[in-house]
């Protein structure tokens, strides 16, 4: 777990206290003074067993900023040290860093502590510093008292430190606190835990909304407030098990926009996102597109013009790029361990035709029977994008095979696709995604300058794919170490608040993010629109590059609105449930006959309840 921060700003008082007597305050100068160092934080910050003088030599002989003999201060009592406190300048930022704070095991208790913060603070505003800084845990109880009493701010730099510290505030009946981002911005005045305003939701998708009204019903920060959902069987069985006395339940979608709520949670077709975002939005909510962002290039602009008209927050909720490998591949690539982003794979091949007659109802025309292949590509290629931070600006596509898979399940295009990408750095990244595939693989490979990671196989059995993370680097790009892998720990600060959650846990992680994004919080790890359209364009134009026989397509930057006005009229899609738009063939070969018989048994096993995993046979005849 992440240590809390915590900074001091120049400026600030500094509360000065009068040592009791007895005590009095020295500087290191000998060997001896290490060995008294080593005594004082054997047992509180090296650790029982430890020889200590290791811990003394990593944590201030090796740091270049720090000389001992102006930097490392004591605590005395009759002139012996009896506590410890290091005062550095960090050169780098021009910070200082208030660090190794120990006092010893039979003095612990006396409120001592608060002379080593009063030392470290003097010594360090002798300097222009932008802030002063320090970690610690809240099981330092003690400690973190008297840091906000000499005027120690919270820091936001992680994962879940507003709500860690809105524990910390209610453990001490404090009602509210500054806190700061890293940079040293002001981000709010955050409450105690028991005065945080929740966000109110409402959810659209009475199915694959579920995780998303169950993070509501177990956070202590999101309310749900409505549940809209055309399907009335699928919309009796939440109120089931929500009830109906906090909850309203809507079929009609204009009147569910009209609830007090703030967010809403598009869980509904893939093929109604736009419109139903931008009508969200225009009625004063925020968004959060499940899947997928658009169908076409008009939708696209439209969508990104009505969120920087409205100002409203869009969030696309691609919960691969939150499962724990390719989130730590993140985090490790932000922070230079991977070196410069060179290579990515991602493959999302689920084999779906044991569930089709659920997810379709036997519709011919649904939008899962009609998509091309390409058209579900941001669980490949979604995560290799957030990991790089890069614009995708080339493509080439290729279409897989119409299969006995896809007959059977009604499904007019190829059973997979693969995306060849160039991005803005030229870094290349291959996407292999299908609903059609004989057997599953969800899998993410990066290659970095130093090194590469990669997810777990769906066929190693000791592992959970993407939970498991195995990371190969140098230490610096050249050093060629030799193969060095390692199973790397996936968890974070709120790893264990999520086992429940489906999708690995990338559910929670959605949720969660978009309701500190709502808070104000720009740290909140989304993805807005215009990435988002970085993660579908490449599949779209992908399409476009197979229709041509794999010529390489640019991807258009939406970012610049002149390059908007290019596609603003291009309705190109293969769903025929617009009559308004122009429709292509979902297979890049024509589409393929499918006879009525298929539909027609599909819809009974819909209406038969026929569960997973039992497959009616039908042999194809061409």
């Amino acid at each position: 777990m992440a240590q809390l921060k915590m900074y001091w700003f120049p400026g600030s008082p500094i509360k000065e206290y009068e040592l009791p007597e007895g005590y009095s305050v020295s500087n290191y100068k000998t060997v001896a003074d290490r060995d008294a160092w080593v005594e004082i934080c054997r047992n509180g910050l090296v650790g029982d067993g430890h020889d200590g003088y290791s811990g003394f030599g990593s944590a201030i002989a090796a740091e270049e900023d720090i000389d001992p003999e102006r930097d490392v201060f004591f605590l005395d009592y009759n002139g012996e040290h009896i506590g410890t406190v290091t005062a550095f300048v960090m050169k780098e930022n021009n910070a200082g860093d208030v660090h190794m704070v120990a006092i010893r095991d039979d003095f612990r208790g006396k409120g001592l502590s608060k002379y080593l913060t009063m030392i470290a603070l003097k010594h360090l505003s002798q300097f222009d510093l932008h802030h002063i800084q320090l970690t610690t845990d809240e099981w330092r109880k003690a400690a973190v008292t008297g840091y906000i009493n000499a005027g120690f701010k919270p820091v936001e730099y992680d994962i879940g430190m507003e709500e860690r510290w809105q524990d910390v505030l209610e453990e001490r009946d404090i009602d509210s606190i500054e806190m700061y981002y890293e940079d040293g911005t002001f981000y709010k005045n955050i409450v105690r835990k028991s005065k945080a305003e929740k966000v109110k939701f409402g959810v659209v998708g009475a199915g694959r909304g579920s995780d998303m009204m169950r993070y509501c019903e177990a956070s202590d920060n999101a309310e749900l407030i409505a549940i809209c959902d055309s399907f009335e069987p699928a919309l009796d069985k939440m109120k089931k098990q929500f009830g109906e006395d906090k909850i309203k339940y809507f079929t009609d979608y204009d009147e569910f926009l009209k609830c007090d709520f703030e967010a809403v949670v598009l869980a509904n077709y893939a093929n109604e996102h736009t419109p139903f975002a931008i009508k969200a939005m225009r009625a004063g909510k925020h968004v959060l597109s499940e899947l997928l962002p658009c169908q076409n290039m008009k939708e696209a602009v439209e969508l990104i013009e009505t969120i920087e008209e409205t100002g409203k927050i869009y969030v696309y909720g691609e919960n691969s790029c939150f499962m724990p490998a390719p989130k730590t591949m993140r985090k490790l690539y932000r922070e230079g361990v991977l070196g410069k982003f060179e290579y990515g794979e991602g493959e999302y091949m689920h084999n779906c035709e044991d569930g089709w007659h659920f997810l379709t109802r036997g519709d011919e025309n649904h939008w899962r029977n009609t998509m091309s292949a390409f058209y579900y590509c941001t669980h490949s290629l979604g995560p290799l994008i957030h990991i790089a931070g890069e614009r995708p600006v080339s493509v080439t596509g290729f279409e897989g095979p119409f299969n006995d898979r896809m007959w059977r399940m009604g499904a007019k295009a190829g059973g997979f696709a693969v995306e060849m990408v160039t991005l803005e750095s030229g870094a290349l990244l291959k996407s292999l995604h299908g609903v059609g595939p004989s057997k599953n693989s969800l899998w993410y490979c990066v290659y970095g300058s130093k090194g590469r990671a990669e997810s777990a196989r769906e066929d190693d059995k000791t592992k959970n794919s993407t939970q498991s993370m195995y990371l190969n680097v140098d230490k610096y790009d050249g050093e060629n170490a030799g193969n060095q892998a390692v199973e790397y720990d996936t968890d974070d600060d709120l790893s264990k608040r999520t086992a429940e959650y489906y999708h690995g846990g990338s559910d929670y992680y959605i949720m969660y993010n978009m309701v500190q994004r709502i808070r104000g919080n720009k740290n909140a790890d989304v993805i807005d629109v215009y990435e988002a359209m970085d993660m579908f364009l490449p599949g779209l134009f992908g399409y476009f590059s197979a229709l041509e026989g794999g010529k390489p397509m640019a991807v258009p930057n939406l970012r610049n609105k002149e390059e908007r006005d290019k596609w603003r009229n291009d309705t190109r899609t293969t769903d025929p449930k617009n009559p308004e738009n122009e429709i292509i063939p979902s297979f890049s070969k024509g589409n393929p006959v499918i006879p009525k018989e298929n539909y027609e048994r599909l819809q009974k096993m819909c209406e038969d309840n026929v569960p997973r995993n039992v497959n009616i046979k039908m042999p194809r005849k061409d």
